[in-house]
């Protein structure tokens, strides 16, 4: 064995690590020099993710890249931060020194992202600077001196543009060079004047934050000090034309405007709405009949027995009455897709701020609760990023009110049962104005919750955030198409695990035990499924309910979409074989005919989805983010009692009316 083969040679891998504000690009950037190959994981003692995959610098030359959570400043307010300053100071337990820090930077809005280089400068850890969106600056009219700012930070400084691409090699070049040489920039601490009378002082206060506890007034002075080196620099490096910065100016007063901006936020969300249904109903149909298809193949080409009736009962109706929905979740997902590349959802944080602090809310949690339309946990997970833990609890215990995609599937059967499918004015579709009063109801239904928490909180102050707008630009396809997919296949990869089984366990329960012989009743009401609902219909025939919905209910506390296993299964074992490719929303009209389903119980039966927690992942997510059972049995108990509340309500009603 010669020396170099021996384990006192192995090398250990180059750590490089990604910051930046965020909206600027960062993780765009990640994807780009990673691919797919990135593992997902915690932080050790805490829930905040970080991504990590590994990048082939040159071909004899690879590194492990760390995505860090997005932040304006080392300050360490907020969980994120003090995540950034820590592995940045390698102090984090359980994680390397960064041999690399590649900032990225918005070129469009290059002084508010220079403060946070500042701050990294002043660890005096070798740094590269990726100066992304070079599009949007030269949109915008925006010169960039490249060289003139890279001798000014005393590092490298890269024009790229992540979403394309453009410069990535010239990236990749320049993180090679500084892991094989790396020098340290001799501008650390360079906002502080030479001649300031504390400038000892304030060298030591910016690098102890987390321990030393500034005053305002040092703090103060730390940011005028900093954003006086900043615009120097900016000055020297930077010219921007004042014919751009009027018409980006005027869009934005046109978007943000309280005039024009809520009408047009309206619009926006409204035909979002429409479009999930003008759109999705061929795919659904062309999905419905090959499944139907499907399970009557299969009824007729494999022998009679308990096997084929799993698979063409069970296994085909459950995850297929599921899966049937997936054109509808990726319009929704390229719909809200196509407003974040734009830019405009800041906007609309912008315009939603004021009325969030009238309800005791930060402005900083429409970004969680904005997330929790697609999943409430992420969502939940997102609100590390709020600073105040009552702000924190109370954004968690609201977020399960946004109305997921996981009850985008029930919406759609209850309201093609129960909504008949004609326009407004000849345009608007009514079943698209229904599924949007559902989402309108769940956030008011937020709204009404947060308000009583801070109210029964006791706090009066107001709160106030400041968040980066990114640049308005058109949206890049290719991005928004792989965000979609990255849902889509997320939702069916959740109908082929955890539906999958929990269809089986329901066509179980459905189908045994086998009712006695000579038996004339309903043989599903003798079943475990039967005495399930059977046993919990009293408490709810006065929302309209009966056994039948019941156990659907009962079914889908794993997850809500298999409410429509559950209710497909027992009403499909009921039926005669020849009678077997009924969907469930034929199965659904042809019951409100018979009188045994009225439009009072869908409705009702949605209202109760708008408000239910029927929901493993998001029971077990809120446990993790609060570190208490308490606070996850309260979420539990106080939306199941609103959910009962409210349908009794609108049954109720409904039947009177």
């Amino acid at each position: 064995m010669t020396q170099s083969d021996t384990p006192s040679s192995f090398i250990p891998p180059h750590y490089v690590a990604l910051v930046g504000n965020p909206n600027c690009g960062k993780t765009t950037l990640f994807n780009a020099l990673t691919g797919s190959a990135y593992k997902v994981a915690n932080y050790p003692g805490v829930t905040v993710e970080k991504r990590e995959g590994t990048v082939e610098v040159t071909p004899t030359l690879s590194a492990q890249l760390v995505d860090l959570p997005g932040t304006y400043a080392l300050s360490g307010s907020t969980l994120d931060e003090q995540i950034v300053t820590n592995y940045l100071a390698g102090s984090l337990a359980n994680s390397c020194v960064p041999d690399l820090v590649v900032a990225v930077v918005d070129a469009s809005n290059l002084e508010r992202n220079l403060f946070l280089v500042s701050e990294v400068l002043d660890t005096e850890r070798p740094l590269v600077v990726a100066l992304n969106m070079m599009d949007v600056a030269e949109e915008r009219e925006i010169k960039i001196y490249v060289e003139l700012l890279s001798r000014a930070l005393d590092v490298p400084v890269v024009p790229i543009v992540a979403r394309t691409k453009k410069g990535i090699a010239d990236l990749l070049a320049a993180i090679a060079h500084k892991l094989k040489d790396p020098q340290h920039s001799r501008r650390a601490f360079s906002w502080i004047p030479e001649d300031h009378p504390r400038a000892s002082q304030l060298r030591s206060l910016s690098t102890t934050r987390l321990t030393q506890a500034p005053s305002p007034d040092d703090i103060t002075t730390i940011a005028t000090l900093r954003y006086a080196w900043i615009r120097r620099i900016a000055s020297r490096a930077v010219v921007q034309s004042s014919r751009s910065q009027q018409r980006v100016s005027a869009l934005d007063t046109i978007v943000t405007s309280k005039l024009w901006g809520l009408p047009l936020l309206a619009a926006i969300f409204f035909l979002v709405f429409q479009s999930i249904y003008l759109w999705a109903q061929l795919p659904m149909e062309y999905i419905s009949g090959t499944i139907d298809g499907l399970s009557s193949w299969l009824a007729g080409v494999l022998p009679p027995g308990v096997l084929t009736d799993l698979l063409t009962q069970g296994v085909i109706p459950g995850v297929g009455n599921v899966l049937v929905f997936v054109p509808q979740i990726a319009i929704l997902f390229f719909c809200i897709g196509l407003l974040e590349d734009s830019g405009y959802l800041s906007r609309a944080a912008f315009l939603l701020d004021n009325f969030m602090r009238n309800v005791g809310l930060q402005g900083r949690a429409f970004i969680p609760l904005l997330s929790s339309f697609a999943c409430a946990v992420p969502g939940i997970l997102s609100t590390r990023t709020i600073p105040s833990r009552l702000d924190r609890l109370t954004t968690i215990m609201i977020a399960p009110l946004m109305s997921c995609s996981a009850r985008l599937p029930v919406y759609t059967v209850l309201i093609a049962v129960a909504v008949p499918a004609v326009t407004v004015g000849g345009i608007i579709s009514l079943q698209g104005l229904v599924l949007l009063s559902m989402y309108l109801l769940g956030i008011a239904g937020a709204c009404l919750v947060a308000a009583v928490m801070q109210r029964v909180s006791g706090r009066k102050e107001s709160c106030f955030f400041v968040m980066e707008m990114p640049p308005l630009r058109l949206p890049v396809l290719r991005v928004v198409v792989r965000g979609v997919y990255d849902s889509v296949r997320s939702f069916i990869v959740n109908a082929t695990t955890i539906i999958l089984a929990c269809s089986i366990v329901i066509w179980f329960l459905a189908s045994y035990p086998k009712p006695d012989a000579g038996y004339e009743g309903n043989p599903v009401q003798v079943s475990y499924a039967g005495r399930l609902g059977t046993l919990i219909e009293p408490a709810i025939k006065p929302l309209g309910f009966n056994w039948e919905i019941g156990f659907g209910i009962i079914a889908s506390f794993p997850a809500r979409e298999v409410f429509i296993t559950g209710l497909s299964t027992v009403l499909n074992v009921q039926n005669d074989a020849d009678d077997g490719e009924a969907s469930l929303i034929k199965r659904l009209q042809e019951k409100r005919l018979e009188g045994s389903f009225s439009t009072a119980t869908a409705i009702s039966l949605m209202v109760f989805y708008v408000f239910a927690c029927q929901c493993m992942s998001t029971l077990a997510v809120c446990r993790r983010e609060t570190g208490s059972w308490l606070w996850t049995a309260a979420m539990f108990s106080y939306m199941t009692a609103l959910a009962y509340v409210a349908a009794l309500l609108t049954y109720q009603i409904g039947v009177r009316l």
